[in-house]
């Protein structure tokens, strides 16, 4: 049996938390995703700009467990892989770190670069993983 709650409002007090647990909360949401980590592990190791291409390209490699190669090296093997990893890239993750203003997104170029707040979410993941 479920305990009745008398008060309904009180409920709020419980959820909310300060602006700095928000923010917390936030980047976690940010880096729960394997994906989003690697895409800016990725951009921190380039300084220019990275087509979405290319950075489908490297994910693709990443996940199969190829870190050293090409695409053209695997075959259509991978090609499904590349496709629905640059779709979610597309909509999805590039988006999501956007908006967080951990990368930006030229939608003309169609290039992804690291932010100041990325290089933050990557500190964040360094001192966890310590």
């Amino acid at each position: 049996m479920l305990p009745v709650i008398s008060d309904p409002e009180s409920l709020t007090s419980v959820s909310a938390g300060s602006a700095a647990e928000t923010e917390t909360d936030a980047a976690f949401d940010l880096l729960a995703d394997r994906r989003r980590r690697a895409v800016l592990r990725f951009l921190d190791e380039n300084e220019d700009p990275v087509s979405l291409s290319d950075l489908a390209d490297h994910l693709t490699l990443e996940e199969d467990g190829r870190e050293n190669g090409t695409l053209a090296s695997c075959g259509d093997a991978l090609l499904g892989t590349r496709r629905r990893i640059h779709i979610s890239l597309r909509h999805t993750h590039v988006p999501k770190l956007a908006g967080a203003d951990a990368v930006e997104f030229d939608p003309g170029s169609n290039t992804v670069a690291l932010r100041e707040t990325g290089e933050s979410l990557l500190h964040r993941i360094e001192m966890e993983s310590e």
